[in-house]
């Protein structure tokens, strides 16, 4: 019998969100450490006087990143038979930046489900919740194999991996092309201003192209550069 830490002592409404999470995860953990530890932010730093520090979710995060991005990159590559690499890295990267994945995490509200450091807003993060959809996803690897974690990343991923709404979604291509359709210099991005913590950075990027110029945040650098180029688009239309 493997050792597990003791299970944690939540409040109710953490455990019921937790027995939901598994819910729409389709997918129950055998090993509840496991999971305690993908929902545990270093913030929360739990401790009991007769157990050692339970782990934070760091390392399944790390884990979970690598799991993530195989299978939805196989899934791509399985799914198609001619796009060219460029094309495919396009609709990998729109599935798992940052923001599609804090999207992803709002939508199996993982934040009610996380330990976090009290009286904080770390659980409404963007890059809080998308560490812990990577650290689940991980602990679904470490508990269940690849095929336990390939069919939790089907389930809650969906159509977002199947269905290519690249050239919808990708701005900074547009304005890459709308710039060589109009003959003027391709955008140049700017990062003019970095702010917050770690684990909740906000960057701030400007775009020009041509006379015009926009400005956007997000809670990564391309994110904020996608943003940007978006903004530019919807002024040159107005």
């Amino acid at each position: 019998m493997t050792n597990q830490a003791p299970p944690l002592d939540l409040p109710k409404d953490v455990l019921d969100a937790r027995a939901m999470l598994e819910e729409r995860l389709g997918y129950q953990f055998q090993n509840r450490a496991l999971f305690d530890e993908a929902l545990t932010h270093p913030s929360a730093m739990i401790r009991t006087l007769n157990n050692p520090p339970y782990l934070h979710n760091q390392r399944l995060e790390f884990l979970g990143d690598r799991v993530i991005g195989l299978i939805i990159a196989d899934i791509l590559f399985a799914s198609t038979g001619h796009e060219r690499e460029g094309h495919l890295t396009r609709r990998y990267a729109d599935c798992v930046e940052n923001a599609r994945l804090a999207k992803i995490a709002r939508s199996l509200n993982i934040g009610a489900a996380l330990l976090v450091q009290q009286g904080t807003a770390l659980a409404d993060t963007d890059k809080v919740l998308a560490d812990a959809l990577e650290a689940i996803i991980g602990g679904v690897w470490r508990d269940g194999g690849m095929e336990g974690a390939r069919q939790v990343v089907l389930k809650i991923w969906g159509s977002l991996i199947t269905e290519d709404s690249t050239d919808e979604k990708d701005f900074k291509t547009q304005l890459q092309e709308h710039a060589h359709r109009a003959h003027i210099p391709p955008p140049e991005y700017t990062v003019t201003n970095r702010q917050g913590l770690d684990h909740a950075l906000v960057f701030t990027v400007a775009v020009a192209c041509g006379e015009r110029r926009a400005c956007a945040t997000g809670t990564s650098h391309r994110q904020a550069e996608q943003n940007a180029a978006e903004n530019w688009l919807k002024d040159m239309a107005k």
